[in-house]
């Protein structure tokens, strides 16, 4: 599999590392397409999925066939486009559009901070990814700035989602009654739920929905502190406010819908399709209102 995977795509250029391996720019060799090559090392930590032929495949793997499989050809997730084991490696070629940045970089570009109208755009594609995983009964559970990409080359940026490494699928009878496992990270991002290893729903990527949200309308982080653990204290108080310095332009319903998904208890933060309801990112065709009179998830 290794020389085949040699045949098919070249390049090495490294572009990020993490606790789980690394990740290197590549094209595949008989069209030059772009393309992301992921390396990750299979552990006890890795998780698995049973497919419907009764065979173990690796998590990440059987969410992104899912998403290809049930999505329509604009979609906000990353195309898998092989994926091999070689000598205790999981190897994963994704999809790498082009030109864009993850959103970190994004916001740093623009001067550190998003103006509320094109913040809005980008929240407004975000909610519309997390209705997809929503709808497809999937928990990304690691949505953070540097896990969605901005595609630049057009009109309007355009979000893609990537690093689905701690996803997994929930049970469809019960959203609760999924927990994170071994792999939480703790990012400024991750809901209490992750900290304290509580179950998990669809309403934990609600919550990083709102801190992203904070971050692009004022280029800070509502919890984050000197360490991980000041930081972890701070979000399971739900201590952060809207500081003038940093929030004097921003609108009373862009602060409403952050406050709306960093809602201490998970039942009730509102679903992320009744987040598109709030009048900050709603469409004109739905009834519009305060986010925390809508229906919980």
């Amino acid at each position: 599999k290794e020389q085949k995977m040699g045949k098919s795509y070249k390049g090495r250029k490294k572009l990020g590392e993490g606790g789980y391996g690394c990740v290197y720019a590549g094209y595949r060799r008989e069209d030059n397409l772009p393309v992301a090559i992921k390396h990750i090392m299979i552990d006890e930590e890795l998780l698995f999925h049973e497919d419907s032929d009764g065979l173990q495949i690796p998590m990440e793997v059987a969410v992104l066939r899912k998403l290809e499989a049930q999505s329509e050809q604009h979609s906000a997730s990353i195309d898998l486009l092989d994926w091999y084991v070689v000598d205790q490696e999981l190897i994963l070629v994704l999809e790498r559009p082009m030109p864009a940045v993850d959103l970190f970089d994004y916001i740093q570009d623009k001067g550190g901070y998003l103006k509320e109208k094109e913040a809005k755009i980008i929240m407004k594609q975000l909610v519309d990814a997390a209705i997809d995983l929503q709808e497809k009964h999937i928990f990304h559970r690691d949505i953070k700035t540097e896990n969605l990409l901005i595609e630049t080359g057009m009109k309007l940026p355009r979000v893609r989602v990537i690093d689905f490494g701690l996803s997994c699928f929930s049970e469809e009878d019960d959203v609760y009654s999924t927990f994170y496992g071994k792999k939480s990270s703790f990012t400024p991002f991750a809901a209490p739920e992750l900290i304290r290893g509580t179950p998990v729903s669809v309403a934990t990527d609600v919550w990083s929905v709102g801190v992203l949200a904070y971050v692009a309308l004022s280029g800070v982080s509502p919890f984050l502190d000197e360490s991980p653990e000041e930081t972890c204290v701070n979000i399971c108080r739900l201590d952060f406010c809207f500081p003038d310095e940093y929030f004097r332009d921003v609108s009373q319903a862009a602060r409403d819908f952050v406050s709306s998904a960093l809602q201490q208890d998970p039942r009730k933060r509102p679903s992320a399709t009744s987040c598109l309801q709030h009048p900050w990112v709603g469409r004109g065709d739905v009834k519009q209102g305060p986010i925390s009179s809508l229906e919980p998830p």
